[in-house]
């Protein structure tokens, strides 16, 4: 299995996302908070919802396949299921998310078709949607 993968709403096949390059795979967990000051500066508020995970991947090099591969599995769901460790629970969990920024780097440029042969610092965010538990 690999450390991410990912699959179309409803659908049955989990797709393994390359292993991410080392130091990679950071995890941010987001409060939902609904709050204001009060009139003597006090915060006041309340959680709204359950915790969010967002999943920032980067990988050094992919070919330019695999990077398309990725991409376009991203631009025809923009919504999927993601399965990944979940830090706060060193469990695997199950979320519905949508992808984020995505960013790379072309390398080794083809003088004869004017394309990458390779990307690098490939670069996305996936990010939990707040649904489900």
């Amino acid at each position: 299995m690999s450390f991410v993968q990912v699959r179309p709403l409803g659908g049955y096949q989990w797709k393994n996302l390359p292993y991410p390059s080392y130091s990679s795979g950071l995890q941010q967990i987001s409060t939902i908070v609904d709050s204001a000051r009060s009139a003597d500066g006090v915060v006041r508020g309340v959680k709204v919802g359950r915790d969010q995970s967002k999943v920032n991947i980067t990988w050094a090099k992919l070919s330019c396949a695999e990077w398309a591969d990725i991409l376009t599995f991203f631009n025809n769901n923009f919504f999927f299921e993601l399965k990944y460790l979940d830090m706060q629970t060193n469990d695997w969990r199950v979320r519905r998310c949508y992808v984020g920024d995505r960013e790379a780097q072309p390398l080794l440029i083809d003088p004869s078709t004017n394309k990458p042969t390779w990307y690098l610092n490939c670069k996305c965010n996936l990010i939990d949607t707040g649904e489900g538990d």
